[in-house]
């Protein structure tokens, strides 16, 4: 659902006639405060991909991962933990999954480890006001007694500014926008896109929100060891930027603050969209992961955004690890996390744990058994046939990073 977004103006007016501010309390975070987005020294990572929207996976697979014990609470110690972003959309438990977040940092914190929850391109579409794969239930989660008074009088405030424009628009013989007639059917059809609990929704995601207040105070990217989180992707076009570069300017585009130049947030190269490292030919793309990883000093990113395989999926020999597997029931509830124990990359799909390959030699035999376990699943028996037809795996397997380079500078020319 697209809506209509609410002025500054219109929010702060609401917010006070309708005492809703009372039912935020500040996040104390100061704006201007540097956030950390480096960590060096930690022994054991699990991450976990999309979750959009449905508790009961989310839960089940921070279980499966040790992070959580029966009743939910942190049980990974020392662990530092990462959510790589879009945790709102697709299902009805967003409000919920980020109470027990917002639970979990604390515990995290107090347990010596450290809950890292980063900025997908569905939180950033929240705050901006694109509402198009909300769900219904999101909506429900922040009625109350007082939903419907809410929603009348935000109605009423539509109706006085359509028809204050309307008057402006009389007096005015420049062309102007048509607006709609203020009748039943316009009532019955704002009705229909607005309903119960939407007023709240809104004023709780826009910038200044609640919601908006606690994704801004997280990071977009980060480095643990050597290992580089995100949720979409990074390309070339980010390179001149650091990753504090890249947090501090989304987080003002979040806040809505101006930023020089276009904003980062909704562009293609964005790193809460880009695919590249996801989708593109792993022979074109490798002198874009080689650039980006020597930039920001890593040898391994870890992905979230892109489910097209539905399990823990390797690329470019292990340097690139997508982990978005679609736990969400909207995309089939396929749990799945990754697991980084002492430098050594495993991936987590219910109960089995099973070692990342780090080779392209490696990678068949590890799809394969993944297809064993998982028969279910069509697309891995696709992408078995693909590696195994795959020119690059047996023409690329003892070329060095440089000499990789090379061969891709010289097929583009």
């Amino acid at each position: 659902m697209m809506a209509v977004a609410m002025p500054k103006s219109v929010l702060a007016a609401l917010a006070r006639a309708l005492l809703l501010a009372t039912l935020w309390v500040s996040s104390g975070l100061s704006l201007a405060q540097a956030i950390q987005d480096d960590w060096q020294g930690v022994s054991r990572i699990v991450a976990i991909g999309d979750i959009h929207g449905d508790y009961q996976n989310y839960i089940t697979v921070l279980k499966e991962a040790g992070v959580v014990n029966k009743r939910g609470k942190w049980a990974a110690g020392k662990t530092h933990v990462v959510q790589v972003g879009d945790i709102p959309d697709r299902g009805p438990d967003t409000l919920k999954i980020i109470e027990h977040l917002q639970k979990l940092e604390k515990q995290a914190k107090k347990a010596g480890g450290y809950l890292h929850l980063l900025i997908g391109n569905h939180e950033y579409m929240n705050i901006a006001g694109d509402l198009r794969y909300v769900h219904p239930g999101e909506y429900e989660a922040f009625e109350t007694r007082q939903s419907k008074k809410i929603r009348n009088d935000y109605y009423a405030y539509v109706v006085k500014t359509l028809e204050a424009q309307r008057d402006r628009q009389a007096t005015n013989e420049s062309a102007s926008a048509p607006l709609p007639t203020i009748d039943d059917d316009f009532k019955s059809d704002w009705y229909a896109k607005h309903p119960l609990g939407f007023v709240e929704h809104r004023l709780a995601w826009q910038p200044g929100g609640k919601m908006a207040q606690w994704v801004s105070s997280h990071n977009t990217i980060i480095r643990i060891n050597d290992v580089l989180f995100l949720h979409g992707g990074l390309s070339s076009d980010l390179l001149p930027m650091s990753m504090s570069d890249i947090n501090e300017q989304i987080r003002a585009e979040l806040r809505g603050e101006s930023v020089e130049g276009e904003p980062l947030g909704p562009a293609s190269h964005s790193p809460l969209w880009y695919r590249g490292l996801a989708r593109n030919g792993e022979l074109d793309e490798r002198p874009v992961l080689d650039a980006v990883l020597e930039h920001f000093g890593a040898s391994m990113i870890v992905l979230g955004h892109t489910p097209d395989l539905n399990v823990i999926t390797p690329r470019f020999d292990g340097q690139v690890v997508i982990i978005d597997t679609g736990i969400s029931t909207y995309y089939g509830g396929h749990r799945a996390s990754l697991l980084i124990e002492n430098g050594i990359a495993s991936a987590i799909h219910g109960t089995n744990t099973q070692k990342l390959p780090e080779s392209s030699q490696e990678m068949i035999p590890y799809f394969e058994s993944l297809a064993e376990q998982l028969p279910a699943n069509p697309r891995l028996k696709a992408h078995i046939e693909t590696l195994s037809n795959s020119s690059i795996k047996s023409d690329t397997d003892d070329l060095t990073t440089t000499e990789r380079t090379e061969r891709a500078a010289t097929a583009g020319n």
